[in-house]
């Protein structure tokens, strides 16, 4: 199964801005003048794939766009829009960053009615999230120890190999 994003990335259609991750183009059904997709280089299907580093290189470029429009179209906001999984109404298996340049009375609707929730579902709710995201942190933190680790390990490795100088010595014992 071919990616269309993939295609147009790889064909360069309707390109306005590259940096070393990502692209910024026009989309073929735009949902104003002005609607702009930011892309990562890469084939990711959902922003929780993709590393930590591209993540941020898409929203400095977005702030960079937004920017962009402003002055170019003089409008009055912007919306940024990732439909991440078909749930979310994704419909291209590639995470897309949609710039939406906002006026006002311009008859794009982006409101949803609010569900209400009681005190103790949101507690409940609270509760759930809060754990996940420790887990979370507790294995990136786990992750970077055992890099740190192995970075370690093979840079002393290379200490090792190498003819150890007074000024090498002098230099590994640094902190």
């Amino acid at each position: 199964m071919t990616c269309e994003i993939c295609e147009r990335i790889k064909n360069k259609q309707n390109i306005v801005y590259e940096e070393k991750n990502v692209i910024i183009f026009v989309p073929k059904e735009a949902i104003i003048q002005g609607h702009l997709v930011i892309v990562p280089k890469q084939h990711f299907p959902i922003m929780e794939s993709i590393p930590d580093e591209i993540i941020e290189e898409m929203y400095f470029v977005a702030n960079k766009a937004g920017i962009a429009l402003f002055e170019a179209l003089g409008i009055q906001g912007t919306n940024l829009l990732i439909q991440n999984g078909t749930a979310a109404g994704q419909e291209h298996p590639h995470v897309m960053l949609n710039i939406i340049p906002r006026k006002e009375n311009d008859e794009i609707n982006l409101q949803w009615t609010p569900k209400q929730m009681n005190e103790e579902e949101m507690a409940t709710l609270e509760l759930q999230i809060k754990e996940q995201l420790e887990k979370k942190e507790t294995e990136m933190d786990i992750d970077e120890d055992i890099e740190e680790k192995n970075i370690s390990d093979s840079e002393e490795k290379k200490l090792e190999k190498k003819e150890e100088s007074p000024k090498i010595k002098i230099l590994t014992r640094i902190p």
